[in-house]
């Protein structure tokens, strides 16, 4: 590779330094980079680098999406579920970068398609409520077939890469980011159905508004469109693919086993 987009956290500690480190490397490797944040993605960039933590690994993945091309991050703390590579990692990522050595995986995305909206995630759909006292009651349909009715503070549709974030805080599973299914995990539910549930990445997954409280749609945290009730959306697996860089230097397992502190268990 011989250009490279960079996003940087710009409040994260240190996250500047650490992209200051990685673009000397990149230099010295015959590699150009550019700093993206909040600027248009020039043309001939062959791939984008977040330098910070998994949100900013998730923005840049948003960038890469867009451009079908590959994304990568580095970690100026933990070593994180999308943010792959330390710090102390910087000049050997950047060597592989250079000499093509990183092996590119794909990431399932996910689309929502609501009254007036449409849009596409790497981590996740969220319905969620709007007043903060109040509950919602939303009913599932899942290729076609009433599935069950919840009363709760909302639901996530994510995908097995978001299953490390708002999903797994709800109590949902973790799941390795290159299988292939939707998980589908209420937020504290007011019903005998609390579990997760996982699906077939093929499923048509319909919710459905009722009573007489609206809902909020995020997708990957962001508002993209409320529905009334009587309204539904429709979640399905993305039209297209993210993809990642990797060395596999820190292979799924072993990053659940450092995030969860299994190490010295």
């Amino acid at each position: 590779m011989k250009r490279i987009a960079v996003v940087i956290h710009d409040v994260k500690p240190h996250a500047a330094d650490a992209a200051r480190s990685f673009t000397k490397a990149c230099v010295e490797h015959g590699i150009e980079t550019i700093t993206v944040n909040g600027e248009p993605m020039p043309d001939g960039v062959e791939a984008v680098v977040g330098v910070g933590g998994d949100g900013t690994v998730l923005r840049a993945a948003a960038l890469g999406l867009e451009r079908g091309i590959p994304v990568a991050g580095i970690n100026v703390g933990r070593v994180g579920y999308l943010a792959e590579f330390a710090v102390s990692e910087i000049d050997t990522f950047a060597s592989a970068l250079a000499a093509d050595r990183c092996r590119v995986y794909p990431v399932m995305t996910v689309d929502v398609e609501g009254p007036g909206f449409a849009a596409s995630g790497i981590n996740d759909v969220v319905v969620e409520k709007i007043v903060s006292e109040r509950i919602i009651e939303i009913g599932v349909t899942i290729n076609g077939h009433r599935f069950a009715d919840y009363r709760t503070d909302g639901m996530i549709v994510a995908t097995p890469t978001g299953s490390t974030a708002y999903s797994l805080s709800a109590g949902g599973p973790v799941v390795d980011p290159e299988v292939e299914a939707l998980l589908l995990t209420p937020v504290a539910p007011h019903s005998l159905l609390s579990r997760s549930l996982v699906v077939s990445r093929n499923a048509r997954i319909e919710i459905n508004v009722e009573l007489n409280r609206p809902a909020r749609v995020n997708v990957d945290g962001h508002k993209v469109g409320n529905i009334e009730p009587g309204e539904s959306i429709v979640v399905q697996r993305g039209r297209r693919s993210a993809h990642f860089l990797t060395l596999d230097t820190h292979p799924f397992p072993q990053a659940v086993r450092h995030q969860f502190g299994l190490a010295h268990a």
